[in-house]
C-alpha cells in the first residue's frame, strides 16, 4: 500500500472519530429533552426528532437552505426521501408539543450553568444579540417582513484589485428576525438563555422594544440580577435605557462616539470627554482578527444621559492601540 492511500486511510479514521465523538456530546446534550419528549409523543416521533437535529447540524450551512424533501432525503436516504419527509412533517404537525418544551429545556441549562457560576464566583454576562433568516425568493410565506441582507452587504464590500461596488441604501429582503440571549463566562462555552423569532408585519407582527422589554424582565425573572448584560450599538438609546435603569441590572452598552453624554463641562459627545484623558489601566489584549497581541488601555468617566440625569452612570474607554478605533461602553457601574 502507498503512502499516500495510507495517509488518506489515517484521515479518515480520524474524521470518522472526530464525527463519532460530536455524534455522543450532541446525543448526551439534548437527552433530557428527549426524555420530556417521551412522556407526550409517540417513540418513532422521538426518534425522528433526534435523527433531524443531526441531520439539521451536518447538512444545514449558508449555500443549502435544505427543504423539508431534502431533509426527508437525508434522513433516510434519497430512496427513501417520501417516507423520511412524511415522518418530518408528521413531528411538527403533532398537537401533543409545541416550542415551549424547546424553551423550558434551554432555560433549565442555562440556569444550571447561572447556579455553577455563581458557586465558582465567576463573573455571569448576558449577551444580547440579533439576527435575521433571509427568505429573499419567498413572499407568500406567512409572517414574512423586510430585513436587512449580510448576504448583499458582504457582496457590496470593495475588494483588492475590483472597483465601482453598488452603493446606496442598504439591500433588504423578505425574512424574520431573530433576538436571543447567551449565558457566557471566562471560563465556559456560552449556551442560549432566551430566543425569539419575530415579525414586525402582518397579523403576528411584534414591536421590538416591547419584545426585548418582556425578554429582560424574564431574564430578571430567571436569574435575578446579578447578572452582567451586554448589549452592542444597536441598543444604545434613551427608550431602553431608561428600560435598564428601571430594572436596576448592571449593564455595558457599546456607545457610539457622537452621542452625546454629561460630564463635568456640560453635554458633549462621547469621544470628546474622553479626549487627552490617560488611561488607568494597561494590559496585553489578544486580537483574535490579526492574531496578535497588543498593548492596550481603558479608563472610566462619571457621566449621566441627558435624560436620567439623576442616575450616576460611566463611560468606560477602551483604546486597542494604534490605528485602532477606541471602544465607548456606557455602564452603571465600574470595574476599574
Amino acid at each position: 500500500m502507498s503512502k499516500d492511500a495510507v495517509k488518506v486511510g489515517t484521515q479518515t479514521d480520524l474524521i470518522k472519530q472526530q464525527a463519532d465523538y460530536f455524534q455522543r456530546k450532541l446525543y448526551q446534550f439534548v437527552q433530557p429533552l428527549t426524555q420530556q419528549l417521551d412522556q407526550v409523543l409517540d417513540r418513532r416521533l422521538v426518534t425522528t426528532f433526534s435523527a433531524l437535529l443531526s441531520c439539521i447540524i451536518r447538512f444545514r450551512h449558508n449555500s443549502l437552505g435544505l427543504l423539508l424533501s431534502e431533509l426527508g432525503g437525508k434522513l433516510l436516504g434519497e430512496a427513501q426521501a417520501p417516507a423520511g419527509t412524511k415522518r418530518i412533517s408528521n413531528l411538527l404537525r403533532s398537537k401533543n408539543w409545541n416550542h415551549s418544551l424547546i424553551e423550558e429545556f434551554l432555560l433549565a441549562k442555562a440556569q444550571q450553568v447561572a447556579h455553577q457560576l455563581q458557586q465558582q464566583n465567576q463573573v455571569g454576562v448576558l449577551l444580547w444579540d440579533e439576527s435575521v433568516i433571509e427568505k429573499p425568493e419567498s413572499i407568500r410565506s406567512e409572517g414574512l417582513c423586510a430585513v436587512r441582507s449580510s448576504k448583499a452587504k458582504r457582496l457590496k464590500r470593495i475588494k483588492p484589485g475590483f472597483f465601482n461596488p453598488p452603493g446606496g441604501h442598504p439591500v433588504h429582503v423578505p425574512g424574520f428576525e431573530w433576538m436571543g440571549l447567551l449565558l457566557a463566562g471566562l471560563k465556559i462555552h456560552p449556551c442560549v438563555a432566551f430566543f425569539r423569532w419575530y415579525t414586525t408585519r402582518g397579523e403576528y407582527a411584534q414591536d421590538r422594544l416591547t419584545l426585548q422589554a418582556n425578554l429582560l424582565e424574564q431574564a430578571v425573572n430567571a436569574f435575578g440580577r446579578g447578572l452582567w448584560h451586554v448589549f452592542d450599538r444597536g441598543y444604545a438609546g434613551k427608550r431602553w435605557l431608561g428600560v435598564l435603569i428601571s430594572q436596576a441590572v448592571p449593564f455595558v452598552v457599546r456607545w457610539p462616539k457622537r452621542y452625546q453624554l454629561i460630564d463635568e463641562k456640560g453635554l458633549r459627545n462621547a469621544w470628546k470627554i474622553a479626549r487627552g484623558k490617560p488611561a488607568r489601566v494597561r494590559r496585553q489584549v489578544w486580537d483574535a482578527h490579526h492574531q496578535q497581541w497588543r498593548r492596550s488601555g481603558a479608563l472610566a468617566l462619571p457621566v449621566t444621559h441627558p435624560d436620567y440625569p439623576e442616575q450616576a452612570l460611566w463611560l468606560v474607554v477602551c483604546r486597542l492601540g494604534k490605528g485602532k478605533e477606541p471602544w465607548y461602553l456606557f455602564a452603571n457601574q465600574s470595574a476599574l
